[in-house]
């Protein structure tokens, strides 16, 4: 097996690639979770669901380990506590998530027909429209995100989700960076040529 094969597969139908591999690991990771009664097994459940989503619509490659990471950032440091042990953790997740994720539900919103294929052109006005419905996705997440912690502070007063205003307010402009960046990236990927399509074989 060629170093190409090994980093691009396809391996075989159930595992193509290292990122398959990676995929497996993470969600063995949840069931072991759930095996020791962590709480935060919840968390990592709902990122599996979202990998196997990914893995059932062939996100192009960058696009399916970018959303990988992404799950690893966010149920990952909150299952090994990395919230609380480091101060900025937060902050790094708001930026750095919404980056890496943000492309990837344009790219589902197209694939369910939701959205147009902006991607099959590359004239200016489509390339914004892309970039602009990418930003906006990614930060309406956050600030629903946002919302929700605020309606889990009410329902259960000992969570203390919210830290103040200047912590809400910092993780929305976070979120805004993060989802621009996600949706260039998107834009910079069109350009090349390669679009919203299928992942394709190595």
């Amino acid at each position: 097996m060629g170093l190409r094969r090994i980093l691009l597969g396809d391996w075989n139908h159930v595992v193509r690639d290292p990122i398959d591999v990676l995929r497996i690991v993470f969600i063995g990771g949840t069931l072991v979770y759930w095996g020791l009664g962590r709480s935060t097994a919840i968390g990592l459940t709902a990122a599996s669901i979202v990998l196997v989503i990914a893995r059932l619509i062939d996100l192009p490659r960058p696009y399916d380990l970018m959303l990988l990471g992404a799950m690893v950032l966010i149920a990952g440091g909150t299952a090994v506590d990395l919230y609380g042990r480091i101060g900025w953790y937060d902050k790094l997740v708001h930026g750095l998530s919404p980056f890496m994720w943000a492309p990837a539900l344009y790219i589902v919103c197209v694939r369910l027909e939701v959205l147009p294929d902006l991607g099959r052109s590359r004239a200016a006005h489509h390339l914004v429209g892309m970039f602009l419905v990418t930003l906006a996705l990614g930060a309406a997440v956050g600030a629903g995100y946002e919302i929700c912690e605020w309606l889990f502070d009410g329902l259960f007063p000992n969570w203390h989700l919210v830290k103040g205003e200047r912590d809400t307010a910092t993780d929305l402009i976070a979120d805004f960076i993060g989802a621009a960046l996600g949706g260039l990236s998107l834009v910079v990927w069109n350009l090349w040529g390669w679009g919203t399509v299928r992942r394709r074989p190595g």
